[in-house]
């Protein structure tokens, strides 16, 4: 059957797929690797800081950077960068001499590189298959992303299990190989800067006689900074939001404690080789997906605030089950039900941002979305590793999920959040409902 799209979007499509599926084993990899050199968990929690730091700050900056670069030739530099970053640990590994820092350094430059690679990846597809076509090539691209992790964690075990982590770390830089190769074939319609903006802002262009002159350059930063905050002042008009993202940022940074342990509660608790912690994960994806199938059936709810802050609470409880576990099965099913919670909190929140976020300002406010978000994951697996290594594992279990639960618990009587279910004002106007929202 003919692709709709064309070759170039299912190189793009490749690209990416190639791209979730490395990242999989390159996750596992590095994780079993810094375990198996240290033995500390207080490290496996640095790895998650290198990685998690940079991610976050690009996420801050990453909506209007993506905008200002070609994003073909920008994906396909940042495919280099990590296929460069991962191939030194898988180098220095095959060649006796690793050392922990260069493991650090990979997953830094590997982070980075994940914050701007799918906003760019995303912003290309109308370029390849015009307004018509985009709802459809979102869709395929979602459901690449979720096959690859389905597929790429047990994948990695397995690997990892049969062949050593090293073995793993290499299937990960043939993959940013292949894609980086991939995106430089796409045609000059994503290539070229002239794609992504039909017009240019006359307040970004050089004043007569001062072609790479000071000014330009401060009027370009002030515009950058100014499309910041006006992603940070939807949060102004909407409070009830801004608690709610708050609440979600204390959740991951549980999620973040709990995931970066998840190789020494594998080996020490649960007493499994590679390939069974690679599965957990796999079936965490699973109840993502299930959950995802069964939201679509329930359809449209009344009670937002319920419904979002209850996710959030039985998340929250479902970790500290974890805590109190060594059944390999029961913690199988423990991690399928997180799955299956996450998109009645995830889903709700993006239909509230589309019903309450201008058209035109998605990209900003998504951007502050995330990063408010996830400001304190790298925190949590940094000090998921220094509770493991104090008090252990079943002791960090306990605290990563009784702190959102309890949180959520006591946000519930807020008037504030009561806002939540009530119908929003027009969006294009968020300053009219300030008082309501």
């Amino acid at each position: 059957m003919k692709n709709p799209f064309g070759s170039a979007y299912s190189r793009l499509i490749s690209a990416v797929a190639l791209s979730s599926f490395g990242d999989a084993f390159g996750l596992l990899a590095m994780e079993w690797l810094v375990y198996g050199l240290t033995g500390s968990k207080l490290a496996m929690g640095t790895l998650a800081l290198c990685a998690g730091i940079p991610e976050l700050m690009l996420r801050l900056l990453g909506g209007p950077l993506v905008d200002r670069f070609p994003k073909g030739r920008l994906m396909a530099v940042l495919a280099v960068i990590r296929l460069a970053a991962v191939s030194l640990p898988l180098i220095l590994g095959a060649a006796g001499r690793l050392e922990l820092w260069h493991l650090f350094a990979a997953a830094a430059a590997t982070g980075a590189c994940s914050a701007l690679f799918m906003p760019a990846a995303l912003a290309s597809i109308p370029a390849l298959t015009g307004k018509k076509g985009g709802v459809r090539a979102f869709a395929v691209m979602d459901g690449v992303r979720s096959g690859a992790a389905l597929i790429g964690p047990a994948a990695a075990g397995g690997m990892t299990a049969l062949w050593g982590a090293l073995a793993a770390l290499g299937v990960d830089a043939a993959c940013y190989a292949a894609g980086a190769l991939l995106l430089l074939s796409l045609p000059a319609s994503v290539m070229s800067a002239s794609a992504y903006s039909a017009s240019r802002p006359a307040d970004h262009e050089p004043p007569s006689g001062k072609s790479g002159g000071r000014l330009p350059i401060r009027i370009l930063l002030t515009n950058y900074v100014g499309e910041i905050r006006e992603g940070f002042g939807f949060y102004r008009h909407y409070p009830a939001m801004l608690l709610v993202m708050l609440l979600v940022s204390i959740s991951n940074m549980g999620s973040g404690a709990v995931w970066t342990m998840m190789v020494p509660y594998g080996r020490e608790i649960l007493r499994q080789d590679a390939a069974a912690i690679g599965l957990l994960a796999t079936v965490s994806s699973l109840g993502t997906a299930a959950g995802i199938a069964l939201i679509a059936w329930i359809g449209e709810v009344r009670r937002y605030k319920r419904w979002m802050l209850g996710s959030l609470s039985l998340i929250g409880l479902l970790y500290m089950a974890m805590g109190l576990t060594s059944d390999y099965g029961l913690a199988l099913a423990l991690v399928f039900l997180i799955g299956l919670s996450s998109p009645f909190f995830s889903s709700l929140s993006s239909s509230l941002y589309g019903r309450l976020v201008p058209d035109g300002m998605q990209g900003r406010v998504n951007t502050i979305r995330y990063f408010i978000g996830g400001s304190l994951q790298p925190a949590g697996g940094f000090l998921g590793g220094a509770i493991g290594h104090a008090w252990g594992l079943p002791a960090l279990f306990l605290i990563a999920g009784g702190l959102p639960l309890l949180c959520s618990l006591g946000a519930l009587p807020s008037r504030l959040l009561n806002r939540l279910d009530a119908e929003p004002a027009d969006p294009s106007n968020p300053s009219a409902s300030a008082g309501r929202a």
